[in-house]
């Protein structure tokens, strides 16, 4: 795949999915991001205790791994097309695991990366999602 620059758009929505599992379009996008050529920004894929730690999990790969399959896939298809033969994810449980997770359910010692990157005036009951969301949003206005 062609690196991408996110510095100039953001990834894909964390609710996309691809074969049914929410996360991997953002997270092939983040991978891109690193390859050479690419600008990854404040991105970030599989760190300890993140949405796409859970997806990597339930695949049983690393970031690293996941950015080599990513770099030498053409597309979408390809790439879950290795995970969904690597791995053994269930994604319908896997995506409505992550589609609930709110900001309380952030981890104590990942709170002060969520604080740096997202602020702290987010309710407790928000849906992280929402919280990405809007934070790609408000990084990348619409052209008026």
């Amino acid at each position: 795949m062609t690196p991408l620059d996110l510095a100039k758009a953001p990834p894909r929505s964390p609710q996309e999915e691809l074969r049914g599992l929410c996360m991997p379009p953002r997270m092939i996008d983040i991978a891109r991001a690193k390859l050479p050529g690419g600008n990854v920004g404040d991105y970030q894929i599989g760190r300890d205790k993140t949405l796409s730690a859970a997806v990597l999990d339930a695949f049983g790969i690393s970031a690293g791994q996941f950015v080599n399959i990513v770099r030498d896939a053409r597309t979408d298809e390809d790439v879950a097309e290795h995970l969904w033969v690597a791995g053994n994810a269930r994604p319908k449980a896997l995506t409505a695991r992550l589609r609930r997770v709110t900001v309380a359910d952030i981890a104590a010692d990942r709170r002060p990366d969520f604080v740096r990157l997202y602020g702290t005036n987010h309710p407790a009951d928000q849906f992280v999602f929402d919280v990405l969301e809007a934070d790609d949003a408000q990084a990348f206005p619409p052209p008026t």
